[in-house]
């Protein structure tokens, strides 16, 4: 059995626990050592973690049989536009059902504070085979987007988008 709860400031050291397992799992063969250490670095520091809560951004964790597992979270970009910037579960518990919650949980938020019709973003790397998970709950490719990181690498992702 699982739940999913909202976290909270106390909670960011948790996601910053299972970002360091599943993010180098989600990107294994996509992405070098260095390259995945670069945007671990960049996105889940304290303070890059408490500036987005503090800006808006609402991250989930999804535990199983107690034990934390995933997380996901979601900001609004624009007056009818939310992206969710990160959902990683954890490979042991993955196909348990945790990651459609947790898309389920987002959607559930967005509705609760944007009743109105809005869509739901994602980016996803071109060569990662999670892209069939966002297509079977209803997420289409829109278009591709190139990122070029300080670092020298560029990172090219598929854009999904849902309407709710």
């Amino acid at each position: 059995m699982f739940e999913i709860r909202r976290a909270r400031m106390c909670d960011l050291s948790c996601i910053k626990e299972l970002a360091a397992l599943t993010v180098p799992q989600a990107y294994e063969g996509l992405l070098t050592t260095e390259q995945i250490d670069y945007l671990e670095d960049l996105s889940y520091s304290q303070n890059s973690m408490a500036a987005s809560l503090d800006s808006g951004t609402v991250y989930f964790i999804a535990a199983e049989n107690g034990e934390d597992c995933g997380f996901a979270s979601v900001c609004q970009e624009g007056p009818d536009l939310f992206h969710m910037p990160k959902i990683y579960v954890l490979k042991a518990h993955q196909r348990h059902g945790i990651g459609t919650a947790l898309v389920s949980e987002i959607e559930k938020h967005i509705k609760q504070v944007h009743p109105e019709p809005c869509t739901l973003e994602i980016y996803v790397n071109s060569r990662n085979a999670a892209a069939d998970f966002y297509h079977q709950r209803g997420f289409a490719k829109v278009r591709e987007r190139n990122i070029a990181f300080d670092n020298g690498f560029v990172l090219i992702q598929e854009v999904l988008q849902k309407n709710l």
